[in-house]
C-alpha cells in the first residue's frame, strides 16, 4: 500500500490518538524551548568587556566592542557575581554591595538635598524681595522730592524731570 504526499501531511498535523499531542505541535515546542535555552546560555552579559573612549566629536561612548586604532579603556569586565543561596537570602536577607546605600538611606538624601534647595530658594526670594522693597522706598522718596516746591527754573525741571524718570525705571526693574 502505498501512502500519498496529502496523506503524509494529514498525519504530521492530526493526532494520531485522543490522548497522544499532535507531532507538529510538540516539534514546534520543543524547537522553541531548545532556541529559548540557547539564548540564555549564549547570554552577552555572562562574560563582557565593556569598553570607554571618546570619539573624534568629543563625546564618551561605552560599548563591547571598540573601534580598531582607538585607545579604549575597560570600565566593566568579567562575568557577573553568582546570585547567594536562596537559603542564605532568606536568613540573612540580601546583603547590599560594598558602598551601596539602602533605598530608605537613598530617599532620606534625596529629601536632605531638596529641603537644602527649598532653603536656597527661599532665602534668595526674600532677598529679591527685600530688594525691591528697598527700590520701592528709594522711588518714592525720589517722587516725594520731585513734588517739593522750588522756583521754577529750567535747572529745577529738569531736576524734576529726571527724578521721576529715575523712580519710573525703579519701579519696572524685576
Amino acid at each position: 500500500m502505498k501512502v500519498s504526499t496529502k496523506e503524509k501531511r494529514m498525519a504530521l498535523v492530526s493526532r494520531p490518538s485522543a490522548l497522544g499531542p499532535r507531532p507538529l505541535f510538540m516539534g514546534l515546542t520543543l524547537g522553541l524551548v531548545a532556541a529559548a535555552l540557547g539564548c540564555v546560555a549564549v547570554s552577552p552579559a555572562d562574560a563582557q568587556t565593556i569598553y570607554r573612549y571618546t570619539d573624534k566629536a568629543g563625546a564618551v561612548v561605552l560599548t563591547d566592542r571598540p573601534p580598531k586604532g582607538v585607545k579604549a579603556e575597560p570600565v566593566v569586565s568579567g562575568r557577573p557575581a553568582a546570585p547567594p543561596a536562596a537559603e542564605a537570602v532568606e536568613k540573612t536577607g540580601p546583603a547590599p554591595p560594598p558602598g551601596a546605600v539602602t533605598a530608605e538611606e537613598a530617599i532620606r538624601q534625596r529629601d536632605r538635598q531638596l529641603d537644602e534647595v527649598v532653603k536656597t530658594v527661599e532665602t534668595r526670594d526674600a532677598q529679591r524681595e527685600q530688594e525691591r522693597q528697598r527700590r520701592l522706598q528709594e522711588a518714592e522718596r525720589l517722587e516725594a522730592q520731585a513734588r517739593e516746591p522750588m522756583p521754577a527754573t529750567r535747572e529745577n525741571r529738569q531736576r524734576q524731570f529726571e527724578l521721576l524718570q529715575e523712580a519710573e525705571r525703579l519701579r519696572r526693574i524685576e
